[in-house]
């Protein structure tokens, strides 16, 4: 498959502006995929929001399908599903399952190296042990072969034993990388007394950096700025909602900020590189930030939809999709609950909600939760 990466941009001897410029100039087609963890069900829709697929992914066995991520060319998709505790492959043209591996109990997220090489899961682990969160890798080789390769358990790490007492429980939950994917940025979690940040080394698999919950009050998300020079990172609860920046190179954290509303959880650049989407789960709210100077730009109180998780965001930056949770919510039960399980499509550039789409609309099993963007014109 080709390694082309359309949606990682690397800017060189080029300005922001010009690369912002010419992203705007390249419009793309793309597909919306969207996943229900209460149906085990993959939801696709084209750009005129027509659903063009559906996979049912519980009649493979897979439960609770959780988050979502691509390969850079698109071919292929990577679903990690918290209920099944497996990462399983999609050929995304054929939308055939490729593989199911095992990676652990309740495996949360699956995120792509930039270079394509691997996926990394992060792994939340049993509910009944004690510090068994940890990474898997599954290596890539570029022909359509898959394979599980190392783990890392993050409380057996020689850097995590020497500062132990800094952490209270540890499951990984949400990880993205550096620019040329030796780092990856690993939140801890579910809960904030469990929460806090390791940063490993992708080529050595150890841990080089890490924060307690005492130090990064943060459980859930990870967004890395269009041109990789910083990591925004969310922290929520039922009163909570905060959110920090660390420089990706120095790996010093430059800021620390309000959410403006209670459990920060989803965050994603908008990709012609002007700002980042921040939801507030509980508070039902959205606020921008500026990447450069990470303040709040714009807040949103209400109207882009009930019980806000996941950001998508379209690879021409017209669009933003955030997934809406259902009345039984799977995950986060105490916090989740929303009555208009689906995606809500708002246009960035008029700030305005464009639709709500329901794709289980009255089936009170249904419960949105990952999404992604699948570009086309490559």
């Amino acid at each position: 498959m080709s390694m082309l990466a359309p949606n990682r941009l690397t800017f060189g001897a080029l300005s922001l502006g010009a690369v912002i410029a010419a992203t705007a100039a390249n419009a793309q087609n793309y597909e919306i995929w969207a996943l229900d963890q209460g149906t085990h069900t993959l939801h696709v829709f084209d750009t005129d929001l027509e659903e063009v697929a559906t996979v049912d992914l519980g009649a493979a066995g897979v439960r609770v399908p959780h988050m979502i991520d691509f390969t850079s060319d698109g071919s292929y998709a990577f679903i990690a599903s918290t209920g099944s505790h497996d990462i399983t492959v999609i050929d995304a043209e054929t939308r055939e399952i490729v593989e199911i591996f095992d990676t652990g109990p309740r495996t949360h997220a699956a995120t792509v190296l930039p270079d394509d090489s691997a996926v990394i899961a992060a792994v939340i682990g049993d509910a009944d042990e004690y510090r068994d969160g940890k990474l898997v890798e599954i290596t890539i080789d570029g022909e359509g072969g898959f394979e599980i390769g190392r783990e890392l358990v993050i409380a057996e790490d020689p850097l995590f034993q020497e500062n132990e007492a800094r952490f209270n429980d540890v499951a990984a939950i949400c990880h993205e990388y550096s620019a040329d994917g030796d780092l990856a940025f690993v939140t801890l979690g579910p809960g904030l007394a469990d929460g806090g940040l390791v940063v490993a080394d992708t080529r050595s698999f150890e841990l080089v950096e890490l924060w307690g919950p005492d130090e990064l009050q943060v459980n859930c998300g990870t967004a890395p700025t269009v041109d990789r020079s910083h990591m925004f990172l969310t922290g929520g609860g039922p009163e909570t909602g905060v959110y920090y920046v660390i420089d990706m190179e120095t790996l010093e954290v430059v800021h620390e900020g309000d959410s403006r509303g209670t459990d920060a959880h989803g965050i994603w650049a908008v990709p012609d590189g002007s700002e980042m989407w921040l939801v507030n789960r509980v508070s039902d709210n959205v606020v921008l930030l500026d990447p450069e100077s990470f303040e709040i730009t714009e807040e949103f109180p209400e109207g882009f939809g009930e019980t806000p998780d996941i950001i998508a965001m379209a690879p021409d930056s017209s669009r933003a999709y955030i997934t809406l949770r259902g009345p039984n919510p799977i995950s986060a039960p105490h916090v989740a609950e929303g009555s208009t399980p689906g995606f809500s499509v708002i246009d960035i550039a008029s700030r305005e909600l464009v639709q709500i789409v329901q794709p289980a609309a009255g089936n009170s099993d249904s419960d949105f939760h990952g999404i992604a963007t699948r570009p086309l014109d490559r």
